[in-house]
């Protein structure tokens, strides 16, 4: 064990490959030779078998979420024509940061953003719908993108080429952009919430308002005056609103505003021990360029009469990515219970005693199975008295699995469940003990405490979903 791992100053990456989430990319290659990172690519993280559950997860929660919130789930190529960035303007902004290549003579590039698919969409929709189509318009995508990060610049989850960005675009009238802006702070404040167990209030956000600089509106900010200031306005709207009902403070930057819209940062500030960190959460973004490129203000007065429509572009993790990396620092790696590769350890303490152990053995594998069917990762490790301090320590510094149940000598003899439960508001483990009569009754009370850990879910989208994967070699 490294002496930087004996110290507790474990990364995002040590974490991530605790939990078999993220392979690292200068691990060597069994028989190869080689490190990962060697065939993978610089900044292109490779997940692992907990890394599939993580995401596979996590991606069921999201899409179902915004299916119910009125977005129009989308997914669109990992390459494209470089005319479509041509035409959306990244071509002669963002090249230096995009991948091109040719292919029969033609120019491709490797997709930076999802936003120009988006409007492509939204306008084969308006053209073939025409005013069926209801505006608000509002579209999301897990949408894998690449992008050119200097090699110097990469580090870990936090900065990479390849990431998954929970993007979302809403085309809307101008007289309903106030109430569009303030459900999505309500959207990000239940998605954080009700799957992170992160609390969106005062005492922990700050919004930061980036705008223009008014002088120079027309030349480096795109689009006109009054776009800017009913833009702003509602903005800060919501940042009196935020404030009034949240305590959330705001403060604005002028001149900090992107050249095609002044958007909206969700700010957190984490205290760990005397140390504070800052840590941006979600984006909320106008833009005054793509409407005018792909010419929808002239497409949306033909069918909608003189509606003035703004397009505001949204990610509430920004990249899946990049905010593990920043949650996994956070939580000292202790993914939420839905999330969490392995959820459920029986930690089974033998005794040497052939017919204590042989019931040990039974029971344990009776709630393996039990809780297994019902699509729960559970694992059973067997240890010893001598040994079970030493593991139980290896397990919190590993996997560390939000729900743990002993199962030894007392616990048999007196027919009850020994359980320690992560609480992630109170961010520490609870110890929880229940006598049962029948094996039935234990199953019953850990899918209580089940349904407690899996509420936040439940709460958002009305489920939680359950793959179910046995990671036992993890232990």
């Amino acid at each position: 064990m490294s002496e930087r791992i004996k110290n507790n100053k474990k990364t995002h990456m040590d974490y991530a490959y605790d939990l078999d989430l993220v392979i690292k990319p200068d691990s060597q290659i069994p028989a190869i030779g080689r490190e990962f990172g060697h065939y993978t690519g610089a900044g292109i993280p490779l997940f692992s078998l907990g890394g599939g559950i993580y995401r596979a997860v996590l991606s069921y929660i999201l899409l179902k979420f915004h299916a119910l919130h009125g977005y129009y789930i989308v997914e669109t190529p990992i390459i494209a024509s470089s005319s479509l960035f041509e035409l959306s303007g990244h071509l002669d902004f963002y090249k230096e940061n995009m991948f091109l290549f040719d292919i029969e003579g033609h120019k491709y590039a490797i997709k930076p953003m999802n936003c120009p698919y988006h409007i492509l969409i939204f306008m084969h929709e308006i053209a073939r719908y025409r005013n069926k189509l209801r505006l608000p318009f509002k579209i999301f995508e897990l949408g894998r993108v690449h992008r050119y990060e200097p090699s110097g610049s990469l580090y870990g989850l936090l900065r990479v080429r390849g990431f998954t960005q929970d993007d979302a675009h809403i085309i809307t009238p101008e007289n309903m952009v106030g109430d569009i802006i303030k459900s999505l702070f309500e959207e990000m404040k239940e998605i954080y919430e009700g799957i992170y167990n992160l609390p969106i209030e005062g005492s922990n956000i700050k919004l930061r308002l980036s705008f223009s600089d008014p002088a120079l509106i027309g030349k480096e900010f795109m689009g006109s005056r009054e776009e800017w200031k009913v833009a702003e306005e509602n903005l800060i709207k919501l940042g009196e609103y935020l404030n009034s009902n949240y305590g959330i403070k705001y403060f604005i930057e002028k001149g900090e505003a992107a050249f095609y819209g002044p958007k909206m940062d969700f700010i957190m500030t984490i205290k760990e021990s005397s140390i504070e960190k800052e840590w941006q959460l979600g984006t909320i973004q106008f833009d005054f360029n793509l409407p005018r490129r792909f010419k929808l203000y002239d497409v949306v007065k033909e069918i909608y009469g003189e509606t003035n429509i703004y397009i505001v572009h949204r990610a509430f993790q920004g990249s899946l990515e990049r905010f593990l990396g920043i949650f996994l620092e956070y939580s000292k790696g202790r993914l939420p219970f839905p999330l969490a590769p392995i959820q459920i350890v029986i930690i089974a303490i033998l005794t040497g005693k052939e017919d204590v152990d042989k019931n040990i053995r039974a029971f344990s594998e009776f709630l393996a199975n039990s809780l297994q069917s019902k699509g729960l990762r559970t694992s059973i490790l067997f240890t010893e008295k001598t040994k079970l301090s030493i593991d139980v320590r290896r397990l919190e510094t590993t996997v560390k699995p939000p729900l743990e149940i002993y199962i030894g000598e007392k616990e048999i003899k007196n027919a009850k469940l020994s359980l320690r439960v992560y609480d992630y508001r109170e961010r520490r483990a609870q110890r929880k003990e229940f006598g049962f009569q029948a094996r039935e009754e234990a199953i019953d009370y850990i899918m209580d405490v089940v349904d407690m850990l899996e509420s936040g879910v439940r709460k958002i989208i009305g489920e939680c979903p359950r793959i179910p994967a046995d990671l036992s070699h993890m232990l």
